[in-house]
């Protein structure tokens, strides 16, 4: 889980999670889908080797619609793991644009 804290709509917020693979044979990251078009993940494309680490950069750029709530969104990784499924978290309270909040 990453807490961005508060962010404004319509901005660009990047966070890097760093994953270590913990087990004995190289980790192939399939896919990472995030939970709605305003958070991105982009995985490596190269296979994580046994003790190394790589990294699944997620850019979260809120919505209007999101304007003054706490939104929590899930990016999916699906991998050569057991479950397959892995599911990374981040949240934000998202606030109006200052020019919205003078209207």
């Amino acid at each position: 889980m990453h807490d961005f804290g508060e962010v404004e709509n319509g901005s660009q917020n990047p966070f890097t999670f760093v994953i270590t693979n913990t087990g004995d044979n190289p980790l192939v990251i399939e896919k990472a889908k995030g939970s709605c078009s305003c958070t991105v993940p982009k995985k490596p494309e190269d296979p994580i080797m046994p003790g190394e680490s790589g990294e699944i950069e997620v850019t979260f750029k809120p919505k209007p619609s999101q304007a003054g709530k706490d939104i929590t969104q899930v990016v999916t990784l699906t991998a050569n793991t057991e479950p397959r499924d892995t599911k990374l978290k981040i949240k934000a309270k998202v606030q109006p644009k200052e020019e919205e909040e003078a209207q």
